[in-house]
């Protein structure tokens, strides 16, 4: 039987078969996206861990790698011994931890500013101090920088921003990694929400403990959140790293409420000499005229 033999054609390819139909614009927006979320996941997930595996360093090592860096020399000043006094007493009614010690530095600047660093440091800026109208207030600040210090929140924000750009390095090939210069050791540590919440709670227990009243806890937030707002002075630099907002201070007054903390006894006055210790220079002029 005879087989024809099999024949075989090249059909033309149809044009734009190999060209998607989606906008090459719009395949880029998605790809991009995608980057963006697997990195900020991976951004978080270090972050997260970095904190973790920062809490579980011993706070006599924190203090250790504190000491390693440039510390101001805190001078004998009334100011200084005054804060030193005040901060010692609030130390001892915020339940800290068995070894863990405050160091109170007084920064004669025209700062509004205060905030905990390693090894249990807490600086008070001259600026933010000159505002404060009474005792309660700076100790409400105190007792919350003391409560960053106990919870170890200097320690987890580095051990997060390590992490971050250690991650970023691998994944990118290149990150800021100088996280532990002397400039970055006091500069960029950032408290979570969360944190700055825990420490406004921890701080207003102190505080309670030690006037057996918290009238003035908020006194802080709303002093400077009305300066603020009247434009009297430029944003205050508290506010770059205690974030103000008037649900933060609803949950100070619904805390004492919930725990019938007394909001309405007597202020406990700043020490007389107190404006006269942080501006010497201008009263002794005063009297000299």
């Amino acid at each position: 039987m005879k087989h024809n033999p099999p024949t075989f054609s090249n059909p033309e390819i149809p044009e734009g078969i190999n060209v998607s139909k989606a906008h090459p614009m719009a395949t880029f927006i998605k790809l991009f996206s995608v980057l963006v979320i697997i990195l900020g996941l991976s951004a978080w997930l270090l972050g997260r861990s970095g904190e973790y595996l920062a809490a579980l360093i011993p706070f006599q090592k924190e203090a250790r790698l504190a000491s390693s860096y440039d510390l101001p020399n805190d001078s004998e000043t009334e100011i200084q011994r005054y804060l030193e006094s005040l901060s010692k007493k609030i130390s001892d009614k915020s339940n800290l931890p068995n070894g863990m010690t405050i160091h109170i530095h007084y920064i004669d600047e025209d700062i509004e500013n205060a905030f905990a660093t390693l090894g249990g440091h807490i600086f008070l800026y001259k600026g933010l101090l000159d505002k404060l109208p009474n005792e309660n207030s700076l100790s409400m600040t105190i007792a919350h920088e003391i409560a960053h210090v106990k919870h170890r929140d200097p320690i987890r924000s580095l051990g997060q921003g390590v992490a971050i750009s250690t991650g970023l390095a691998i994944l990118l090939g290149s990150a800021n990694l100088n996280l532990l210069g002397s400039a970055g050791l006091y500069t960029q540590l950032k408290f979570s929400r969360e944190m700055e919440t825990l420490a406004d709670q921890d701080g207003l227990k102190a505080l309670f403990q030690v006037y057996g009243h918290v009238k003035g806890a908020t006194t802080l937030f709303k002093l400077l959140g009305d300066l603020a707002e009247g434009d009297k002075i430029k944003t205050p630099t508290f506010f770059e790293t205690h974030p103000l907002s008037q649900d933060r201070i609803n949950t100070i007054q619904n805390l004492a409420n919930k725990n019938r903390w007394a909001q309405d006894k007597a202020i406990t006055p700043l020490p007389q000499d107190f404006k006269h210790w942080l501006n010497p220079t201008e009263y002794q002029k005063n009297e000299q005229e």
